[in-house]
């Protein structure tokens, strides 16, 4: 029992000390450190309302002022409350508009209310002040595409891949788009640096195998298809195009069975290839 006493009052006694060495540090340190608004521990809402009751305090230091918006920002977006995280930035927006990432993330939530004219907006601002971050580009080209402004697309994605050339996204998003205009060696060329840059992923290889097989380049598309297969065994869209594969170089039931595998585990995939412009 003695032990235990001692044990309380000595885990007391560092609670007390902690408190105090806490109290001597700057703001910043201490809040950085041990708030959950800016360590992240916790779920979304124990972050979200830590924020808010660090907001609630009057602090003082801009920065994490400015911090604390952001993670509310994305907290709130994250629960789908667009307009919510729209006020947080609109907030460091008023407190100092010289910070591009406030209207970058602005834009992104109104892009993803389809806004798209203020989003476009913010970006424009957000580019004026930095004109060297790739993704500000990327999400003008993801927009301007969305609008059905190919042309423009093209050229801001362009832009990102000159700014970001070690990057899969820029060369990921330019070989849609490029598919989009029927460009199917640009494309293919596209996907190209994508694998080169990631090899172990599938992805980069279903993506081209789709591109072959819109060229008409069935040995080009059963090879990447087969490889994506060696990575992820169970990959819907390449199961299914290996067996277009197969049915289009043989007999036309030559790949049912690839295919209806990819249809029990992806029960929409051929709608998401006629997206393709397959047939």
């Amino acid at each position: 029992m003695r032990f235990c006493t001692r044990k309380v009052l000595w885990l007391s006694a560092t609670v007390m000390a902690g408190g105090l060495l806490l109290a001597a540090l700057p703001e910043k340190t201490r809040a950085e450190d041990t708030n959950p608004c800016f360590t992240g521990q916790g779920t979304i809402k124990e972050v979200l309302d830590a924020c808010a009751a660090f907001l609630a305090s009057n602090p003082t230091d801009q920065d994490l002022i400015l911090k604390a918006h952001s993670i509310r920002a994305i907290g709130l977006s994250a629960t789908g409350n667009l307009d919510g995280a729209i006020a947080e930035l609109d907030e460091n927006i008023r407190l100092d508009p010289s910070k591009p990432n406030s209207f970058f993330m602005r834009a992104a939530a109104y892009e993803a209310k389809d806004d798209h004219d203020k989003a476009l907006g913010d970006l424009d601002e957000a580019i004026r002040l930095d004109a060297s971050r790739g993704d500000f580009y990327l999400l003008r080209g993801i927009i301007f595409n969305h609008k059905g402004d190919l042309d423009r697309a093209l050229t801001e994605l362009d832009q990102k891949v000159k700014l970001d050339p070690d990057s899969t996204q820029g060369y990921s998003k330019r070989a849609e788009l490029l598919r989009q205009k029927k460009d199917y060696d640009r494309a293919a060329a596209d996907y190209g640096e994508v694998i080169k840059r990631d090899p172990d992923a599938a992805k980069g290889y279903v993506d081209r195998g789709w591109i072959y097989v819109l060229k008409g380049d069935l040995d080009g598309a059963g090879k990447d298809f087969d490889t994506a297969l060696k990575i992820e065994k169970v990959n819907p869209g390449a199961l299914f195009g290996r067996g277009v594969v197969k049915s289009r170089k043989g007999k036309p039931t030559d790949g049912s069975a690839d295919m209806a595998y990819a249809k029990q585990l992806e029960p929409d995939i051929i709608d998401e290839i006629k997206k393709l412009g397959v047939e």
